[in-house]
């Protein structure tokens, strides 16, 4: 039977430190979002040519990812994931130098960034991977949303503090904390213990690639591992616009700065917190209304954004954007509680590195597609018409999920 006391998870020891060093990560991630976007926006000055520099952020995860996931089932979990935040802090780091040095420009954002998602391609599997194995089965369920909740929270701290740092130190100061945050995790991580239970030698090129065929051939046959991956790509596709938008949505549309975006980033941190911490407490039998009942309420909120900046009255248009921001985030938490818990009971722990990674692709797949469809969309529509657009398309896709039953395979 599956733990439902968060107190419980105090005897996963290693777990937690797994968890530490997730917030850590968090939070300088949460002031990067803020900090890096604004400074993009004003090299680039382009919400279009922005959308298309995020884009190819995901180009090498979505390439390269299934089979560092099959690499990384072969090398120790913890190491691949200290020596990624390590290449992580350098490129943070050169970034702030170039910024300051007023050498950054569009061609170098887009090469950092792909850069940083190469080393992600290795760091995404790798935590995945190493997960179940700091819990026990029946910690599944919990331990996934008290890691959710828990990096939302350090997520909300960042975000919260995110527009007085700016105004403190700079976006290049609240970087240089980003960049900080991400040797602190990777010293936390190097003090986990726990066992490989196969080796950890690669043997050669094809003892790689016959692991690659082996997590596409679990894939291929498990339909929960499908489903969790079609709501994946949903929940990326959808959110898109948000994404790439939010600096001009909030500058242009909105007339505001960057206080107003760390507190609409704060809004949905706090629902995704709020939704994942929550759902384990629910007495709800069939995930598949969970995933219904959440997707179709993150669409609705894009629509209503989408028609918020039209609003004369100022207390009617925050009230509009709070409640916006914190159903999608609290959609989002749900999302993700029952995509990671799935996974887990549904996926041999020895074949976690190369699925997850095979998921976590297929799943990000759609984010380069949407980034570059709203990059193009961007010169004939406005965000706010954009937002409307995707907002729609999202609630029919979760509503013909449902009454296919697509979503009956969670429960399997």
């Amino acid at each position: 039977m599956e733990q439902k006391n968060y107190r419980a998870l105090l005897s996963q020891k290693q777990y937690l430190k797994l968890l530490l060093a997730d917030l850590v990560n968090r939070f300088g991630d949460s002031l990067d979002t803020i900090a890096y976007s604004w400074i993009m926006y004003e090299v680039t000055g382009s919400a279009s040519l922005m959308a298309l520099v995020i884009g190819l952020n995901y180009l090498p995860t979505v390439i390269l990812m299934p089979l560092a996931g099959a690499v990384v089932d072969r090398l120790n979990k913890k190491r691949v994931m200290i020596i990624a935040d390590i290449i992580r802090f350098c490129i943070v780091g050169l970034i702030v130098i170039l910024y300051g040095m007023s050498r950054l420009n569009a061609v170098i954002i887009a090469v950092f960034t792909l850069l940083t998602s190469t080393v992600e391609a290795f760091r995404i599997p790798a935590g995945g991977a190493i997960l179940p194995r700091l819990l026990e089965k029946d910690y599944f369920t919990l331990g996934k949303a008290a890691n959710y909740s828990s990096s939302r929270m350090a997520e909300l701290l960042g975000y919260v503090l995110a527009g007085l740092i700016i105004a403190w130190i700079g976006a290049s100061g609240a970087l240089w904390i980003d960049a900080v945050t991400f040797l602190l995790s990777a010293g936390i991580i190097a003090l986990i213990q726990y066992r490989e239970e196969k080796s950890t030698e690669i043997r050669s090129a094809k003892s790689v690639f016959v692991d690659f065929a082996a997590g596409l051939r679990f894939v291929k046959t498990s339909k929960a591992v499908q489903t969790v991956a079609l709501i994946g790509l949903l929940i990326n596709f959808g959110i898109m616009p948000l994404s790439v938008f939010q600096t001009p949505y909030v500058s242009d549309y909105l007339q505001m700065g960057p206080t107003i975006l760390s507190y609409i980033k704060t809004l949905m941190t706090l629902g995704m917190m709020i939704g994942a911490a929550v759902l384990p407490k629910l007495q709800i039998s069939k995930k598949n209304r969970v995933v219904a009942f959440a997707g179709i309420v993150m669409g609705l909120t894009l629509v209503i954004m989408s028609v918020t900046p039209n609003v004369s009255i100022a207390l009617i248009k925050m009230a509009a954007l709070t409640i916006s921001m914190f159903f999608i985030g609290a959609g989002g938490g749900m999302l993700n509680v029952v995509v990671g818990s799935t996974m887990m009971k549904a996926v041999p722990q020895e074949m976690m590195g190369r699925v997850s990674a095979f998921n976590a692709a297929i799943m990000q797949a759609s984010m380069p597609i949407a980034s570059f469809i709203c990059s193009g969309l961007a010169l004939k529509l406005s965000v706010t018409q954009i937002f409307g657009v995707f907002g729609i398309l999202t609630m029919i896709s979760y509503l013909v999920l449902y009454c296919t039953q697509r979503l009956n395979h969670l429960d399997m």
